[in-house]
């Protein structure tokens, strides 16, 4: 009998990582222009964003079917295996529904599901650990107690830098994408119960990075020995100057980097920036 650990795409796990801790990663669904793509498998928020480029549209996406889940489910029971399942925020999906749905109608007790009220690497964190803990010899109950902290207590800091998509997916109005773009202002995000909300605004890149560190030195974070999540939206560079800032500033334990899928993209545009870390 094994723990299975799995998680949707939109937890932006690197592959490499995936493979190597036996995480099973379900694709939502990408919808642009008449065709359907599996995030992380036949689209990259790369060529996402050249196609967006092209058309100024914003594709939709599809959530993880019921079907999907029951089929995964029923081979983990037949497997005579167990499963923590590790989801997208509730308030943004309706894939952790789906989810439990089809747990429900297999009437099983041997799988856990838990909304990470995350998104991208916040909830990739959290897989991470959990397969690491399986690995260890850690029971069921054990990983999803521990992955239901890591929920409660993880910080989420996003710096995005292109205002059209907050545009196209109508969260920001046309006048104020192009005012925001004129003073070079730098919205910064996090996440609150599982959505997504505005916390600050700063004028400029560099100045953005600043902000998180001073967040981090006035909220007197101690990361040693804490394993933080630095990734980005096409934009390596921006990233690794988040992750000199944090490193020149802070006794760190670990960091893992990584970058956003289309999913994630479709929403936060190219050139965003965010850390993860349980507090």
């Amino acid at each position: 009998m094994a723990i299975r650990i799995i998680t949707d795409s939109v937890s932006d796990i690197p592959k490499k990582i995936a493979d190597e801790l036996n995480i099973t990663i379900i694709p939502l669904i990408v919808n642009f222009e008449g065709s359907s793509y599996r995030d992380g498998i036949e689209i990259t928020a790369e060529k996402l964003f050249d196609m967006i480029e092209k058309v100024k549209k914003l594709p939709t996406t599809s959530q993880i079917t019921y079907g999907e889940f029951f089929k995964i489910f029923e081979d983990v029971i037949k497997s005579g295996d167990e499963a923590v399942v590790i989801l997208m925020s509730s308030k943004l999906s309706g894939t952790y529904n789906s989810a439990v749905a089809a747990k429900n109608s297999l009437e099983t007790d041997k799988i856990t599901i838990i909304d990470s009220k995350a998104v991208t690497f916040g909830q990739g964190l959290m897989a991470i650990e959990a397969a690491r803990m399986v690995q260890k010899g850690f029971s069921r109950k054990e990983i999803a107690d521990k992955v239901v902290y890591m929920r409660d207590n993880m910080v989420h800091k996003f710096i995005v830098d292109n205002l059209d998509y907050l545009k196209m997916g109508g969260r920001l109005s046309a006048t104020q994408a192009v005012v925001g773009k004129i003073l070079n202002i730098k919205p910064i995000l996090t996440m609150k119960d599982g959505l997504l909300i505005y916390e600050d605004k700063v004028r400029g890149k560099k100045k953005a990075i600043k902000w998180i560190i001073k967040w981090l030195k006035d909220n007197k974070i101690n990361l040693k020995d804490k394993t933080i999540g630095i990734y980005h939206s096409n934009d390596l560079e921006y990233m690794l100057e988040l992750k000199k800032a944090i490193i020149d500033n802070f006794d760190v334990g670990e960091i893992i980097v990584s970058k956003v899928g289309a999913v994630v993209g479709t929403h936060a545009g190219p050139g965003c920036i965010a850390v993860a870390f349980v507090k």
